[in-house]
């Protein structure tokens, strides 16, 4: 599954975090552990906050942490925060009509397939994530969560 870059970094940020969800991260601690480009990691810090999914706190002891409980942010939520829904409907050939006007030899298949993506979206939690994630491979190993270009 393809996401935005904004998507990937979305759910490495969130997934760090929720290694310690009470902890109060700085956006350098992040960028330090994450190393995702700092102006991008700042916007993005910034909409997590607007959307609810973080606490920003202001001040020199300031920083970010998750505003909820693990169990009640699945990655679904945590996608639609960033924009990225594209997978809910996109053609598997990539035609804009095709669900629409005539179906496609990959549509029922397809339709089957993104419905089994959008229930483990809808159904893995950070706290899953937490319990079972790669830990290290979070924060040490960027080639895990991101595309070679």
């Amino acid at each position: 599954m393809n996401f935005s870059r904004t998507t990937e970094y979305a759910l490495r940020i969130m997934s760090f975090m929720a290694m310690n969800e009470q902890k109060l991260y700085s956006a350098n601690e992040i960028y330090a552990n994450l190393k995702i480009p700092f102006r991008y990691l700042r916007k993005l810090l910034t909409t997590l906050s607007k959307s609810g999914l973080l606490i920003s706190v202001q001040g020199k002891s300031g920083g970010y942490r998750i505003s909820k409980d693990l169990s009640e942010i699945s990655l679904l939520d945590i996608i639609q925060q960033t924009g990225d829904n594209k997978f809910k409907n996109e053609c598997f050939f990539g035609f804009h009509d095709c669900a629409f006007v005539k179906k496609c030899a990959m549509h029922d298949k397809w339709a089957a397939v993104r419905e089994n993506i959008n229930q483990v979206l809808t159904t893995t939690t950070l706290e899953e994530i937490k319990e079972t994630g790669p830990h290290s491979f979070i924060s040490n190993n960027n080639s895990v969560f991101t595309k070679n270009d």
